[in-house]
């Protein structure tokens, strides 16, 4: 069971043209939480939603990343969780105080966005669902039904130890559904799949699809990965303009800025501060006093 942990598995219903995918996450989701000490109604979203976010990153067919948001909900006002196609990921989430315990109450009002950005010239797809259904499995069901017209059905959940998650979508070729489609979407439902997550994937899928021929493909692992640098450190502290740079140092020697994503901490000096500041003023015409 060890070897499935941090890893997702695809696997095809030979008879029928469907496909599936199974992710757990433990060690990588225990990384992720490492940023923040986020509180347990939060816990449970921000790993529903990576689990969510890894299944959807394993559909990628080129060198891009996904991004899962939640935007503008009531108490979590934003929730990003990402996944390139190499299968890292990183997340981060902000939140109130008081939170209530539904999933719909942390995030009334809000709206769930999916980003696709794909090749070198970073071409983007977005599409914007509202947080209206009951839960999260729920919302991408819906985001599934309108922007890429595929039958997909989620399970998803989390705690503090675990993320995991079972998709199961129809092949594009069979679009309509069918028969296939209503039993084995029917065997899935109220399926505990903490519980069910505990077992191996080959017993897992006996158990729950006990008469179906099923194709099993390897694992792929999962790993937890910010591409945050002093370059892009330096670009974000540009984008406040020279003036804004210079106030930021003239009471002390360093501006630090850590990495929401993973906590990573850089110092950047007041002489590159400076540096930065003139070179945005000799670009722009203006001196900086």
């Amino acid at each position: 069971m060890a070897d499935d942990n941090d890893t997702l598995r695809r696997f095809l219903f030979e008879k029928e043209e469907i496909r599936g995918s199974i992710v757990r996450l433990d060690s990588v989701w225990q990384e992720l939480r490492t940023a923040e000490d986020y509180p347990a109604e939060v816990v449970a979203l921000l790993g529903e939603s990576l689990a969510a976010t890894t299944l959807l990153g394993r559909n990628l067919k080129f060198h891009g990343r996904m991004t899962l948001q939640v935007q503008g909900g009531a108490h979590v006002r934003l929730l990003v969780l990402q996944c390139d196609n190499q299968l890292r990921v990183r997340g981060l989430a902000h939140f109130g105080d008081d939170l209530p315990h539904t999933f719909t109450e942390l995030v009334d009002g809000g709206a769930l966005c999916i980003t696709v950005e794909s090749g070198k010239d970073h071409d983007r797809y977005q599409s914007i669902v509202p947080l209206s259904e009951i839960d999260l499995a729920a919302c991408l069901e819906l985001y599934y039904r309108q922007s890429v017209q595929l039958p997909t059905v989620f399970l998803l959940a989390a705690d503090e130890e675990r993320a995991a998650g079972l998709m199961l979508q129809a092949l594009p070729e069979r679009v309509s559904g069918g028969g296939g489609w209503q039993r084995l979407t029917s065997a899935i439902q109220g399926l505990d799949v903490m519980r069910m997550s505990r077992l191996g994937d080959e017993t897992l899928l006996s158990a729950v699809f006990p008469e179906e021929d099923i194709r099993l493909f390897d694992a792929d692992p999962v790993e937890f990965h910010c591409d945050c640098s002093m370059e892009r450190i330096e670009n974000m502290l540009r984008m406040l303009g020279p003036h804004e740079l210079v106030d930021l140092v003239s009471e002390q020697n360093t501006v630090e800025v850590r990495c929401e994503f993973c906590n990573q901490a850089y110092e950047v000096g007041s002489e590159r501060v400076f540096a930065m500041a003139a070179e945005l003023s000799g670009s722009s015409g203006k001196q900086v006093h």
